[in-house]
């Protein structure tokens, strides 16, 4: 489990989608926007090409359709029973750019969501000047200690490779703020990335993540299919 894609199938994410072209135009600006290699990924894996996710989300073209999938897929699974709230953290970098736009689209595109749904972005880091905050959002969030009462969260980033940026996430807001890491969103899985890697590399088998519920708009084989590769 800890090896297979956690991407929702098309079907299920159709479901979903408020705007069912932006499943089209984010993959396919997602397979464009990659540079080619090779490269060494963190894991010590040769990559044919580097997934530069993340840059997306500053593309004025499709910033706002990634942010509106993103919610929709967090309406869609994580939507809490009446009555109680879901709090949405994303850490530094990617997280974070990811955690604004949604705070700040989700009362044009999903006013709904204002009523059961809190935002907030995660330094990797406490400051060290001014607040000496590290999370950064709604009152009740910025003051909390590792003795606070225990809340859950969803986890919001851009790729997902060996997990080990969730587990490390996942272990410092437990610690330090009792925030539990009950589920997960990303714009691509790069599954296969796990394929090989031996267990105790798998930031996604670490016991902190056992109940935690992960899932991803794309798998890399998806966007793979959309590359453009010269010809030889």
């Amino acid at each position: 489990a800890a090896r297979g894609s956690v991407a929702m199938s098309k079907k299920e994410l159709f479901e979903a989608l408020t705007n069912k072209t932006d499943y089209d135009n984010v993959l396919k600006a997602c397979a464009n926007n990659v540079k080619m290699g090779p490269f060494t990924a963190t894991s010590g894996l040769v990559l044919e090409y580097y997934l530069n996710v993340a840059t997306n989300m500053l593309d004025k073209r499709v910033a706002a359709p990634i942010t509106r999938m993103t919610l929709d897929l967090i309406r869609h699974a994580f939507k809490p029973p009446p009555g109680e709230k879901a709090l949405v953290i994303g850490m530094e970098m990617a997280g974070g750019v990811m955690v604004g736009q949604c705070a700040a689209l989700c009362g044009l595109t999903h006013p709904d969501m204002l009523e059961w749904c809190d935002f907030v972005y995660c330094r990797k880091d406490r400051k060290t000047t001014g607040t000496v905050q590290q999370l950064e959002g709604p009152g009740f969030i910025v003051n909390r200690k590792p003795d606070s009462p225990a809340l859950n969260c969803i986890f919001l980033d851009d790729a997902l490779s060996s997990g080990g940026s969730m587990r490390d996430g996942a272990k410092l807001l437990k610690e330090d703020y009792n925030i539990i890491v009950t589920g997960a969103v990303y714009l691509v899985d790069r599954s296969k990335d796990r394929a090989s890697l031996p267990v105790e590399r798998l930031g996604t088998a670490d016991p902190i993540l056992r109940d935690t519920k992960v899932f991803a708009l794309y798998d890399l084989d998806e966007v793979d299919k959309h590359v453009p590769r010269k010809s030889s």
